[in-house]
């Protein structure tokens, strides 16, 4: 008897506390996040991936470098950024952006996301990456 596992798996509070961000800023003007995992091709690699690609599918992201519109959103509120990927209890937080990225995705409303199935970022290849763009929303909160 062979037993499927699903691709992607949407992972809990503990596997995101080890995913890894990397923030930049595009010559196009645009704020750039990049997730991964140092991990990905360790011993757990399998697993691993099933979480980033859950990371991803949550986020409605696609394999490609062309970043398309999604639905889903990266919010801020009272100086904590996170992303909404699916799962019915957690955010996915963001350590704090550079304040350059930050004004970027303020002023243009939206951020470029990847998601690397690589151990190192950026990725090797462009067939191990997830994109897509996500919407802005920030509190109107006072000092947040």
């Amino acid at each position: 008897m062979t037993i499927l596992l699903p691709r992607a798996v949407t992972p809990g509070p503990a596997f995101l506390a080890e995913v890894a961000v990397s923030y930049a800023l595009g010559t196009d003007g645009r704020a750039y996040a990049m997730l991964g995992h140092p991990e990905a091709h360790a011993r757990r690699a399998t697993s691993v991936e099933r979480h980033l690609r859950g990371i991803a599918a949550g986020l409605g992201l696609h394999q490609g470098e062309t970043y398309p519109p999604t639905q889903h959103l990266l919010y801020h509120a009272r100086g904590t950024w996170a992303l909404d990927y699916g799962h019915p209890d957690t955010l996915l937080r963001l350590p704090e952006p550079p304040p350059a990225w930050a004004l970027r995705t303020q002023t243009y409303r939206a951020a470029h996301i990847g998601v690397c199935l690589d151990p190192a970022l950026p990725p090797s290849r462009p067939d191990r990456v997830l994109t897509g763009t996500v919407g802005f929303r920030a509190d109107r909160h006072p000092g947040g």
